[in-house]
This record gives C-alpha cells, structure tokens and sequence, in this order.
C-alpha cells in the first residue's frame, strides 16, 4: 500500500509501505504465532513509574518461564531498561535458555509524553541496558502501551535512528487508550525519510467482515473465551501472516496484586487481576494446538526479511 494513499502520512513520515508477507505458509514444524513478553514490574509500570523496580519481576519471570520450559516453547522477551539495570541476570538467564530478547524502552513512559530529545535518550538506554546485561544486539522494539499512534509517528524515525529494525509499538485497530484506526494489520515494511526501512509488526488482531477484533494479549487474552481466541490465531494464520501474542511476567502471578491492597486505586487493581487465575491454563491450551516461537524465528518462518528484501518461507 502506497504511504501516500493514506492520510496516517501527512508530513512525509512515510515515503512507502509495502506487505512483508507473501501469504504462503512456513513448512510444516516451524512457528506460525510468536509469543511476546513484556518484560516490567506491575505497578512501577502501571501505577508509579517513580518507584523502583521490585524482585517480583524476578520472580513472575522465574513462574514463566517454567511454564515455557514445560511446554517446550521458546518466546521473545521485550525487557525495559530499568528491570535490565536492576537485575541483569534476568536478561542473561533469557538468553541462556534460548529465547529472544529486545527493548521495551526504559522507564515505561508513554512515547506520546516526550519530544525528540527525550525519546532519543529513552530508546538509546533502555537498548544499551538489555544489550548489557544480555551480551546481545538488540534490533527489535515494542514502546509501553504501543504508544506510537496518529499523532506522534514521527517517532518511527527516532526508533530507526536508534538502531532498531523491527517495531511492534502500533495496535492496528483504535481503542480507547491506543492504536492506529485502519493500520494495516500484517506486518509491513516501512521506508523512512532519508531512505531507511524498518519493519513494522502488529499484534493479533482479527477481521471478520469490516471489524476488526483484538486478541492479541493482555485483557483480551485473559477474558475472551479460549475457543475465541484460538479461532482467531488460526484465522489469522489462514489468512497468511503470522500471529503475534503477548503477555506480561506478572500475568503469571494470579496472587499479586493482594499486596497492593491501598497502594494502588481499587477498581484498577480488581480489573488488572480479572482472569489471571485461568491464565497459565489459557496458554498451555494454546501452545498445545498452535505452533509458538520466538518473533525472529516466526518471522524467518514466513519469509519475512527485517530488511526490506523479501525471501521465501523454508
């Protein structure tokens, strides 16, 4: 789709958009659906991003990955800066069993709150604190609450500036607090100002007929019926892109939140604990009938080349 058939490009943000994925599906026994983690402490990233990063984000990681290991599933970890700083062998520990790490930005701050210069420093440590502790290149970013929306995608530029090849911070369909109305829904390269191309990745969202259905992680994976969510993956693998999922290491802790009891307002904390009970159960389910992956695995599956050049699923 041409960048200037849309009026998402108003400012020459976007020079092109063109489709990653050519619709044909991996091979039998490689990933279609990567699964995602978010990897930040519940409430320095939802009710105080003053506070400092806690050992439960050691331990709500520590419950994940059993689950994983148990189910045999490799994940891309998108860690925050300040949680990599805190406990480093977090994201050594990730790397060490396989799975993917990227950047989650560093404080958890909303994109939309900072200009330039901000966002610059924003992107440039919480890249070098998982590259650190992880002995790895980070190319890939997710920004806190897909904060990348109409009126600020001029930040695609900085996450290209920074170093990044792949984002995964636009939610393709508009809710109340995020997304992009209309964004396509498959992952898509995205050529820049000045010639560079970064490869924008949504998360699940599933079309029946002309509405758009989100599924992809948090509420919506907690709370809509398993049936419902598993339909939706495959539809959206039947309909030749892959299925992006993600989660959060305190998702896994369904007893949490008990603690915050006056530390944070009531009614939010209630509906950030709806469904974490059923949540592991949820996933094992999922892993059991779909075939999970890291991103750079599952994006490699269906051909996709983060770097512009189109290749053929193996």
């Amino acid at each position: 789709m041409p960048a200037d058939a849309s009026p998402l490009d108003a400012g020459n943000v976007l020079v092109s958009r063109r489709r990653a994925t050519g619709g044909t599906r991996p091979a039998p026994g490689r990933p279609t659906c990567a699964l995602t983690v978010d990897v930040e402490d519940w409430y320095q990233s939802c009710v105080d991003l003053s506070a400092p990063i806690s050992e439960r984000v050691v331990e709500n990681n520590e419950r994940l990955l059993e689950v994983l290991d148990e189910c045999g599933v490799r994940a891309t970890f998108f860690v925050q800066g300040l949680v990599a700083e805190a406990f480093p062998r977090l994201v050594s520990e990730l790397v060490q069993a396989g799975h993917e790490v990227q950047s989650h930005g560093h404080t958890h701050r909303s994109l939309r709150t900072m200009g330039p210069g901000e966002l610059r420093e924003e992107l440039e440590r919480g890249k070098a604190a998982v590259e650190d502790a992880g002995g790895v290149t980070v190319t890939a970013f997710r920004a806190p609450d897909f904060s990348v929306g109409e009126d600020n995608l001029w930040a695609l530029e900085a996450i290209s500036t920074a170093g990044f090849q792949v984002d995964s911070s636009i939610f393709p369909m508009r809710t109340r607090r995020y997304g992009v109305s209309g964004w396509e829904v498959a992952p898509e390269h995205l050529e820049l100002r000045g010639g560079a191309v970064l490869l924008e990745v949504p998360v699940a969202v599933r079309r029946v007929g002309g509405v758009r259905l989100p599924l992809a992680g948090g509420g919506y994976l907690r709370l809509a019926p398993s049936a419902v969510v598993e339909r939706g993956l495959r539809s959206i693998v039947g309909e030749g892109r892959p299925a992006i999922v993600y989660s959060h290491p305190y998702e896994f802790n369904p007893d949490e939140l008990e603690d915050y009891r006056g530390l944070a307002p009531e009614r939010f904390r209630r509906t950030q604990g709806l469904g974490r009970r059923a949540f592991v159960r949820r996933l094992r389910r999922l892993f059991a009938s779909l075939p999970f992956g890291r991103l750079d695995e599952v994006l490699d599956a269906w051909g996709v080349d983060v770097s512009g050049r189109p290749t053929s699923p193996a």
